[in-house]
């Protein structure tokens, strides 16, 4: 594998400064990143995710050379291992962090490497996360095989320049997408209740939704829309539930009264992630300032760094730590963010990605 020249390295960057500020919204973002990066840095397998900005979490993925069997036990050893470079402990840090200088006995201590990469003739490693000030927008892993040499101080310093601009993309795209979903049948939709509590859909998206909230074979109306039926009965003005649809998605239902009926209206919209891991702690009777802890684990963030956030002593902290760990059953940092998020969070990215490698 060739050197990477100066020339190739400043060619690769600007040309994935112009694609990440022409691509729209249709366009396969990981993909034609990794399409534009291969050929100056090289790897046998990768992945390039996006990120939940607000839990670092994964939200989509573009799957470079992996079997369909790499993905499962990646995700968990990735959310329910401990390990060196975590994406969760690289969030924020700018590092673009390589296995064997971080980790002198990488078969003994990265269990990762040990029982993912290696068995499959994976060697040598590569790992950052992609990031503003906003927050952690995406994340890279790159691999080759054993026998290759490693990734050479060229190779990082193009991908640590790479970084901001491909977050800028991700946040762009991410920003315009949503823009978009308010228009698309996948996105918000409307339903209409009448104080009788019938229900019927005010657009075409709100028919799709309401045939996911009352299933074409089921008699029974959710038991959302019959609480937002009860609302009609009362002047509380507006009013939000969070539910599941019969396809296991969490929708937020925000309801409100007509300006020239008795009718209710109400917008159902696809849960956002950072409301369903609120939703997930709240379920398992975890206080406001739980939650925000809770939050903080998913970050990565350290003791210190949730005390300084929260303008509490480290000692509050672990207090509420140990009543986390109480309520959710857990024992450990790594368990509790696996618990509250891992499936929901593994379930939408391999359930697209898994099956196609």
């Amino acid at each position: 594998m060739p050197t990477l020249s100066p020339d190739c390295a400043e060619r690769t960057l600007a040309g994935v400064r112009r694609f990440c500020g022409s691509a729209t919204v249709e366009t396969d973002l990981l993909a034609g990143l990794a399409q534009r990066v291969r050929p100056a840095v090289g790897w046998d397998c990768g992945v390039w995710f996006t990120t939940d900005p607000s839990t670092t979490l994964f939200t989509d993925a573009h799957v470079d050379g992996f079997a369909p069997d790499t993905c499962a036990p990646w995700f968990h050893h990735e959310l329910n291992v401990e390990d060196v470079n975590l994406f969760r402990d690289l969030a924020g840090t700018g590092r673009v962090a390589v296995l064997a200088r971080d980790c002198d006995d990488p078969v003994r201590r990265s269990a990762r490497h040990r029982e993912v990469m290696r068995p499959r003739g994976l060697e040598h490693e590569v790992r950052l996360t992609v990031g503003d000030a906003s927050g952690t927008w995406g994340a890279i892993e790159l691999h080759r095989e054993r026998g290759s040499r490693d990734f050479d101080t060229e190779e990082l310093d193009l991908l640590a320049r790479l970084a901001p601009v491909v977050a800028r993309g991700i946040r762009r795209q991410a920003l315009e997408r949503a823009a978009r979903d308010g228009a698309d049948e996948t996105g918000p939709g409307l339903l209409l209740v009448s104080p009788d509590g019938e229900v019927r859909p005010g657009t075409a998206a709100g028919a799709a939704w309401l045939a996911l909230l009352v299933p074409r074979d089921s008699q029974d109306t959710h038991s959302a829309l019959h609480t937002v039926a009860a609302l009609g009965t009362r002047d509380i003005g507006t009013a939000r539930l969070r539910t599941r649809a019969a396809d296991g998605r969490w929708v937020t239902l925000h309801v409100a009264p007509a300006v020239d009926s008795d009718d209710r209206v109400v917008i159902v919209e696809p849960t956002a992630p950072p409301e369903i891991a609120d939703l997930l702690a709240r379920a398992h009777g975890l206080s406001a300032r739980e939650r925000e802890v809770t939050l903080g684990l998913a970050r990565g963030e350290s003791t210190e760094t949730m005390a300084a956030r929260l303008c509490v002593s480290p000692h509050t902290v672990r207090d509420h730590l140990k009543a986390v760990f109480r309520k959710t059953g857990t024992t450990s940092r790594t368990e509790v963010v696996s618990h509250l998020f891992n499936s929901w969070y593994a379930e939408r990215v391999l359930g697209r990605h898994g099956s196609t490698g």
